[in-house]
């Protein structure tokens, strides 16, 4: 196995993994590697054929799709300990999105191979699997209704409120501003313009790269009255 210790404990931790035996994370992990990739470094692009799965060792992966007319827009945001690509990795086919380094941006794939086999003999990883993806399916509908319901105020608040879940614990973005615009649905110019209006009522404080939200409760209040019309 090409994975230290610590690397195949971080693994251990995502919940598809977190109750898997280590001898059967191992035979998953056996034939892994390490890929490094510079900032904006493409991972696989749609269409590639699906043959492996991933795990963010550090950095940041951004998933997105291309419009007809060359436009990009941003799907998810895979940060540090995370883990994708994982139910198109099991199903096989082609990848349905995109992939590329938010920043210098380590992940370690996992060959479906692997995974697969181990898969077919344990019922409770078939079980965790199912799990995963109905977890994924839920996210996707809560974007797409965020999307379609939401108006700009409201998905700025709400994702805020999503990156600090701790309260008042200061955070940074995990992307530049026309990357989360673009994974919220708006325009680089309408998010900048709803993160001044809550800087200018005390419920957002910026400083350099780092934010923190003074009043939770009070941000969650104002998303909520930010209706559409």
């Amino acid at each position: 196995m090409n994975l230290n210790a610590s690397e195949l404990a971080a693994i251990r931790r995502t919940p598809l993994f977190s109750q898997l035996p280590v001898s059967e994370l191992e035979a998953i992990l056996g034939n892994a590697t390490h890929r490094r990739l510079g900032n904006g470094a493409l991972l696989f692009a749609e269409g590639d054929p699906a043959h492996s799965f991933y795990f963010v060792q550090e950095g940041g992966i951004r998933l997105f799709k291309l419009a007809s007319n060359g436009t990009e827009k941003v799907i998810e945001l895979i940060l540090e300990g995370e883990m994708f690509a994982e139910a198109v990795g099991f199903l096989g086919g082609q990848y349905p999105v995109s992939a590329d380094a938010l920043y210098a941006t380590t992940v370690i794939e996992i060959p479906s191979q692997n995974f697969l086999q181990v898969f077919r003999s344990n019922p409770d990883l078939a079980t965790r699997m199912l799990a995963a993806l109905s977890m994924r399916l839920r996210q996707l509908i809560t974007h797409i209704q965020a999307l379609s319901l939401e108006t700009a105020g409201q998905r700025v608040s709400r994702y805020l409120l999503e990156q600090a879940p701790g309260g008042a614990m200061p955070f940074s973005l995990p992307a530049q501003k026309n990357v989360v615009a673009s994974r919220l649905g708006i325009t680089p110019e309408t998010f900048s313009r709803v993160l001044a209006t809550l800087r200018a009522q005390g419920l957002v404080n910026v400083e350099g790269a780092i934010l923190t939200l003074p009043d939770p409760a009070a941000l969650r209040t104002w998303g909520d009255l930010q209706q559409q019309g």
